[in-house]
C-alpha cells in the first residue's frame, strides 16, 4: 500500500491546511506513478507543472506538455466578454472580442463575424511568383530582358502583375497569348487584363491593346478602337523584338 507523508519545514511556522468541500460528493486527488513536481509559489502566486520556479502565473515543464479544455471549453481573459472557445464535436475554434464573434477556424478554413457558411470560408492566402510567356500556340528562340511575375491568392480569386521585355521574339505560331499562369483558370471564369504600359507592338491606327483571360489558362491580345469594330486577334506580326508590357489581371481558380 502506497504512503502518504505530510512534513512541515525544519524552521517554517507556517501552517498548511486541507479544507474538505462543503458536499457530501467525495472528491479525490491522485497524482501519478511517475515522478513529478507540483509547485505553487506563495510569494509570487506562481504555479509550476514539473518546474521548481515558475517564472509565470502557469508554466509547463518539457517540450511536450499539453493544456486540455473540455468541448465547450473556454479561455477567457479578463472576464467571458474576450475569449477563445472550442469545440471537439464540430471541430471548430470561435475567437470573441468584446462579446462578440470575430472569427471562427472551421474544417472549411476561417469565417468571420458570426458567419458559418462553409461557402463563404476562406480556405487559403499566398504570395508567390510566376513567369510569364509571350507566345502563341507555340513558339521558340524567344530571350528576354524581363521576364518577371508576382500573384496574390486570396481563398478562390488570383491577383496578378507582371513585366516582360523581349530581346528577340523568335518564332511564334498562331495567335498570340500570354502564358505561364500560377494557377489553374476556373472554367466559368470571365475576366480582362489591364495594361499599364506596351512598347513597340504594332497596332492598326487608333487602336488599344486588350487582354482576355481565357479558360485555358491564357491570356489572348486583341486590338479594337472601343467604338467602330469589334476585337480582333492579334498574330505574331503585331510582337517586335523588342516588344515590353507591364500588365494586371485576376482570375478566379480551382485550385
Amino acid at each position: 500500500m502506497a504512503k502518504v507523508k505530510i512534513q512541515g519545514h525544519a524552521s517554517g511556522t507556517g501552517v498548511l491546511t486541507v479544507t474538505a468541500p462543503n458536499t457530501n460528493t467525495d472528491r479525490t486527488i491522485t497524482l501519478p506513478d511517475g515522478t513529478g513536481t507540483l509547485i505553487a509559489d506563495n510569494g509570487s502566486g506562481k504555479v509550476g507543472i514539473g518546474v521548481t520556479s515558475p517564472a509565470v502565473t502557469l508554466e509547463l515543464a518539457g517540450g511536450g506538455g499539453a493544456i486540455r479544455v473540455p468541448t465547450g471549453g473556454e479561455l477567457q481573459f479578463g472576464g467571458d466578454a474576450n475569449k477563445i472557445y472550442g469545440h471537439a464535436s464540430n471541430n471548430y475554434l470561435r475567437f470573441d472580442t468584446n462579446s462578440t464573434e470575430r472569427m471562427r477556424v472551421t474544417d472549411n478554413g476561417l469565417t468571420f463575424n458570426g458567419d458559418t457558411a462553409a461557402a463563404n470560408a476562406l480556405d487559403d492566402y499566398e504570395e508567390g511568383t510566376w513567369t510569364p510567356v509571350l507566345g502563341g500556340t507555340s513558339e521558340s528562340g524567344q530571350s528576354y530582358g524581363s521576364q518577371v511575375g508576382r500573384y496574390t491568392k486570396i481563398g478562390n480569386m488570383v491577383f496578378c502583375h507582371a513585366h516582360l521585355a523581349l530581346t528577340n521574339k523568335g518564332t511564334i505560331n498562331g495567335f498570340t497569348r500570354i502564358k505561364g499562369f500560377p494557377f489553374t483558370v476556373s472554367p466559368t471564369n470571365a475576366g480582362a487584363a489591364s495594361f499599364a504600359y506596351t512598347k513597340q507592338i504594332s497596332l492598326s491606327a487608333d487602336h488599344i491593346l486588350e487582354g482576355w483571360v481565357y479558360t485555358t489558362n491564357v491570356i489572348y491580345l486583341y486590338e479594337s478602337d472601343h467604338s467602330n469594330d469589334d476585337p480582333s486577334q492579334i498574330g505574331a506580326g503585331g510582337m517586335n523584338n523588342t516588344t515590353s508590357l507591364s500588365f494586371s489581371f485576376f482570375f478566379t481558380t480551382t485550385d
